[in-house]
């Protein structure tokens, strides 16, 4: 009689602990804690708005080293080329950035940002005369999966003129 007594609780317990651990794992689910699903079955467009989600509030500070081919007077003219470092920053906030550089779009008049994966372009526009031509907006594109930061000036006939290549990192300020 004790034998089955025994059994019995033993059975009882075993249930009792597989019981607690299905209801923890379906709260677990429920929750969103895990998930069935590999980062393979998860839709293009899912990525794409985690992503977003992701950086929505990201104010991002930049250090690009440049490539500038500069033309000359006026755009026929032989290019004047240097390097030289310099920073750009990306609101997903206010979807605006800017960059310090010879034709900047500065921090206190930022341009309009567009994000399409990972690459963002800024844009605002522009008149003034140079290279003896008028000159109608300055826009770069920076891509965040390799850092390549491309800024043009669009003419008056609607060509663009790429005056900086580079390569940006992000900014890590240190703790002090």
């Amino acid at each position: 009689m004790q034998k089955n007594d025994s059994l019995r609780i033993a059975l009882i317990s075993i249930l009792g602990v597989t019981a607690v651990f299905v209801a923890a794992g379906w709260l677990a689910y429920a929750s969103g804690w895990i998930g069935f699903k590999g980062a393979a079955a998860q839709s293009a467009e899912e990525r794409l708005k985690a992503e977003r989600t992701k950086r929505s509030d990201e104010d991002i500070t930049l250090i690009c080293e440049a490539n500038y081919t500069m033309p000359g007077n006026t755009l026929d003219a032989p290019p004047k080329e240097y390097k030289e470092m310099m920073a750009a920053g990306l609101d997903y906030k206010t979807m605006a950035g800017w960059y310090q550089g010879v034709f900047s779009i500065s921090e206190s008049r930022k341009g309009v940002m567009v994000v399409k994966g990972n690459k963002a372009t800024v844009s605002r526009p522009a008149m003034f005369e140079r290279f003896g031509t008028m000159v109608t907006s300055e826009q770069f594109t920076l891509d965040r999966g390799t850092g390549a930061f491309l800024q043009s000036l669009t003419i008056k006939d609607g060509s663009k003129i790429e005056i900086v290549k580079g390569y940006c990192g992000k900014l890590t300020k240190a703790p002090f």
